[in-house]
């Protein structure tokens, strides 16, 4: 007597479709079918080998693999399916085992109800048919799946299993993200420590330090089953250390702006399990999709500086700050960045970064001692406060510029006014579109004009929810700015005169600085402001 391995597979999308119609396809059903035409047949059932919700794209399944591994043995003749679909959906598949390997071991592949049987010699076209027609179906269900996620994420609707560090999924709809304030509140201090100066390096190894977990550690403390294949094995994964990668992937995610980034990465084919990077233009983004967890003017303020190399760790873990003018201070000769370099008796010095490389090759060594460079730039600032002080005008643009409590307050007070005038106006308008649908389930109007009267409804209502979402974001930008004293004239001088510069300062200020030859024993150099 024969034996016979009977294969048996369902997949997710052969899961819907019973739910839809019937349950032919299911594992029991196939089971049922191939012992009986086994034993019709007179063949010994060898083994029933079983995926459920697998693939047929792909060899990686455990009892398929598992039977082609006992064929190859040659513990049983012959291998029974329900259909060749559920043997394999791909073509070049079929052509490896079923027209090659089989062949050579001696193993007949039948399928039930699309009658392919390798004894028969006419029969192969029909298989290689059945074949193309299973790749054209997996081919165009992958294109349609793909067409209606696209879809989703562009409407706003989250396909994710885990969230971005900083976020969850929330509770009532887990197509939304929502703050996880534990995680947000992390995210707000490394942009807050990245604009205070320390560099991402320095960053990392102050959260290791407090005993910050990492983003894949504080999602298993949360009984999230996650794991991140960029993960490094044995003491990275064993004690949560921070990675100056990960500090740099939330200082440039959007995702911390309210703005739904998704689709970064995606399929080599519908065949492979490859996945390969999308070009950042190509990323689908829903902006404004969710809740904020840093204000634009912040994120804006660290991409201007995210390409400025920040300090590594040093003397067994004290976190360094990158110097005052990282970024801001140029070769007026060649506009290189210029470089930090510690002299003698403990001087800091900044040189230009092209002549070091190139060791005064390309351009001269402008050089100049870091604490004349501030003692200048403090100088300037205190000018600038006592020229735009002999004039009214141009003290109001000063108070403006750097925004002055008092006005800050009224600017406040004015917007909760226009937030609260058009969330009454939203209140109205959807009173209005309610007692048009009363009037229309009773009867006094018609579907066509209650249809008109809802079109012009939605439309204003829609603006209005624009409208107030900007009010929103520009009331908490100005009560942030209250809170920190951001800019006030007397906070200004106070920062410069008992605190020295801050990197707060520069960054809000200049916007670069060119550094020349000294001539005459006079440093020469041009600050280049924001205003």
């Amino acid at each position: 007597m024969q034996k016979a391995a009977l294969y048996c597979r369902l997949s997710k999308e052969d899961e819907e479709k019973l739910k839809k119609d019937d349950d032919s396809e299911s594992i029991q059903n196939q089971k049922l079918l191939l012992t009986e035409y086994a034993a019709q047949k007179g063949w010994q059932v060898y083994k029933i080998f079983v995926d459920d919700d697998y693939s047929g794209l792909y060899e990686d399944r455990p009892a398929f693999r598992q039977m082609i591994e006992e064929a190859e043995k040659g513990c049983f003749q012959i291998v029974l399916c329900k259909s060749q679909s559920r043997f394999s959906r791909e073509m070049e598949q079929i052509e490896k085992y079923i027209h090659r390997k089989f062949v050579l071991w001696g193993i007949r592949f039948v399928s039930v109800v699309d009658n392919i049987d390798t004894e028969e010699k006419g029969n192969k076209k029909a298989r290689q048919i059945n074949g193309l027609v299973n790749e054209w179906y997996c081919e165009d269900l992958s294109e349609n799946v793909k067409a209606a996620l696209n879809s989703k994420k562009k409407n706003g609707q989250y396909l994710g299993h885990w969230c971005a560090y900083g976020y969850r999924l929330s509770d009532g709809d887990r197509h939304k993200i929502e703050p996880d304030e534990e995680a947000a509140a992390v995210v707000r201090q490394i942009y807050s420590l990245y604009l205070e100066g320390y560099g991402i390096s320095a960053i990392a190894g102050m959260l290791t330090q407090k005993g910050v977990l990492t983003p894949t550690a504080y999602k298993r403390s949360k009984g999230i089953n996650y794991h991140n294949p960029a993960e490094k094995t044995g003491y990275s994964q064993k004690y949560g250390v921070w990675c100056a990668n990960t500090v740099r992937k939330i200082l440039r995610d959007k995702t911390y702006l309210g703005h739904l980034i998704q689709g970064r990465e995606k399929k080599l084919s519908y065949k492979s399990k490859k996945v390969i990077k999308v070009p950042e233009e190509d990323w689908i983004v829903a902006e404004n999709n969710h809740e904020a967890i840093i204000d634009e003017e912040t994120f804006n303020k660290v991409q201007s500086r995210i390409g400025v190399k920040g300090s590594a760790f040093k003397n067994g873990g004290a976190a360094y700050k990158t110097h005052l003018f990282a970024g801001k201070a140029r070769c007026m000769s060649c506009g290189s960045t210029m470089q930090k370099n510690h002299g003698k008796n403990g001087v800091i010095y900044l040189r230009c970064g092209l002549a070091v490389k190139t060791r005064q090759k390309e351009c001269t060594l402008h050089t100049v001692r870091m604490d004349f460079l501030e003692e200048a730039v403090e100088k300037r600032i205190h000018e600038i406060i006592n020229e735009f002080a002999e004039n009214d005008d141009s003290m109001e643009y000063l108070a403006g510029l750097l925004g002055n409590e008092d006005d800050l307050k009224n600017t406040l007070e004015k917007k909760k006014a226009a937030l609260d005038e058009i969330e009454q106006k939203q209140k109205r308008l959807y009173d209005m579109l309610l007692a048009a649908y009363r009037d229309k389930f009773k009867g006094t109007l018609t579907e066509e004009s209650f249809l008109i009267i809802q079109a012009e409804i939605d439309g204003k209502m829609r603006k209005n929810s624009i409208d107030i979402e900007e009010l929103k974001k520009e009331t908490e930008k100005t009560e942030e700015k209250i809170r920190s004293g951001n800019g006030s004239r007397i906070n200004l001088e106070k920062s410069i005169a008992f605190k020295g510069l801050t990197h707060s300062i520069v960054n809000d200020f200049i916007d670069y600085i060119e550094i020349g030859e000294k001539n005459n024993g006079i440093q020469e150099i041009n600050i280049h402001w924001m205003f």
